[in-house]
């Protein structure tokens, strides 16, 4: 018979879920006895023609594709042994060969239905796949497999949730923190879902569960703002403060409420102080930038908030709404609608500081126009700042000079 040692059967373990997890953002670390479950059935009553310290040596040096030709070589994907055909569905999964692991997974389960291991990883192949109303059906089996089992009704939950049917996930939220509502990501799930609905009270007594227990755990911490900040309760959202700095996480939506939070309530120093954390992290979000100039603004430090504004206004617009105001510009001027065509450039000079918006207003004064006087002092406007990289670059910016110079050698003669 081919057994695993029990220490073995960890390490794999460790491996299998942690892989789970790089595959399935969404999953959360399967409970584990629920775990235990997947490998260690796996040896009870295999082939005796199966090496045991050979397969064991593949699985712990995550070594799949050794596995999978070496059960194949012994034919277990036409064999009856449930448990072989197991470990073979659990070395195409690992090795990321999801198709495979489904079909091994279905020949596992036409032998029986009930196999708790091919059913949860038919459900985690499913997941992958993003077909959710399969992965629901392996689900839904697992529960009449092990009706007390938390992890599953949470699980199913999670499957609800993707599938926009929120008030069934709440019911099965409901139930696996019912069966288990010390676990926090249960508890979590659970909590969220309920601010979902708007179910405030519920949430809060849940979160104040764990927050009694630690008043740093973050996942809670941010179910409390966020319940706090949706409920427009901007004080007592604003008393996670202090602990959001000793938790020091990166979280900018977190960051943003409570920055909101405090401006709402004229604590302006600590709005900017939230903003300023993140951005001296480098950090940056529009939202961020915003309430840290208007913290500072409120602080009369106009300058600070002025340059934060024009940080947040570069994050605001597309890179490519430069080129949208120049096309917008050239049609006005097809047009020959001249001012129009001024304003789309001043308002691309404004938001990229772009010297070729310049020179194109100048040339509009010079050419549509026929305004020297304004051309000329755009055109300065241009070469006081103008770096030309380009030929064409290089090429306009002669032009610019030679036509100041044609104009103010022009004036010089008049004045004689």
């Amino acid at each position: 018979m081919l057994t695993i040692p029990y220490h073995s059967i960890e390490q794999i373990l460790i491996k299998t879920f942690t892989a789970m997890l790089n595959i399935n953002g969404k999953l959360v670390v399967l409970l584990f006895s629920i775990a235990i479950s997947t490998i260690a059935c796996y040896g009870q009553g295999s082939s005796e023609e199966l090496d045991k310290s050979k397969l064991s040596e593949f699985f712990q040096n995550e070594q799949y594709a050794d596995a999978i030709q070496y059960l194949e070589n012994k034919k277990i994907s036409s064999s009856t042994d449930i448990n072989s055909i197991n470990a073979l569905g659990y070395a195409y999964f690992m090795s990321q060969s999801y198709k495979e692991a489904q079909q091994i997974y279905s020949k596992a389960i036409s032998l029986d239905s009930l196999n708790f291991t091919a059913n949860r990883f038919s459900a985690l192949i499913y997941n992958h796949f993003k077909d959710y109303k399969n992965q629901l059906f392996y689900y839904k089996r697992l529960l009449r497999i092990e009706p007390s089992n938390a992890a599953i009704y949470k699980l199913t939950g999670d499957t609800y949730s993707l599938l926009k049917n929120t008030d069934t996930a709440l019911q099965y939220y409901q139930q696996a923190y019912k069966r288990q509502p010390s676990n926090i990501n249960i508890a979590f799930a659970y909590a969220n879902q309920l601010l979902d609905e708007e179910m405030y009270a519920t949430a809060d007594s849940v979160a104040k569960v764990f927050l009694s227990k630690d008043s740093l755990n973050v996942p809670m911490v941010r179910l409390a703002i966020r319940s706090f900040m949706s409920q427009k309760k901007m004080t007592e959202a604003a008393s996670f403060t202090d602990r959001w700095f000793v938790i020091n996480e990166i979280d900018p939506k977190t960051s943003v409420s409570l920055a909101q939070a405090n401006y709402n309530i004229k604590n302006y120093e600590t709005c900017y102080k939230v903003c300023d954390t993140l951005l001296k992290q480098n950090i940056e979000t529009e939202a961020l930038l915003y309430y840290a100039s208007q913290a500072k603004y409120k602080l009369n430090e106009y300058n600070k908030s002025n340059e934060l504004l024009k940080q947040c206004l570069n994050l605001a617009v597309s890179k490519n709404t430069n080129l949208y105001y120049f096309s917008r510009a050239d049609n006005f001027e097809g047009l020959k609608l001249y001012k129009k065509a001024i304003a789309a450039y001043d308002t691309a000079f404004f938001l990229f500081q772009d010297p070729l918006a310049l020179y194109n207003i100048g040339r509009l004064y010079e050419q549509g126009l026929k305004s020297k006087t304004l051309a000329d002092q755009y055109y300065r406007k241009y070469l006081a700042i103008a770096k030309p990289g380009t030929k064409d670059e290089r090429r306009v910016y002669e032009y610019v000079k030679a036509v100041l110079a044609a104009n103010e050698k022009e004036r010089s003669v008049k004045n004689k």
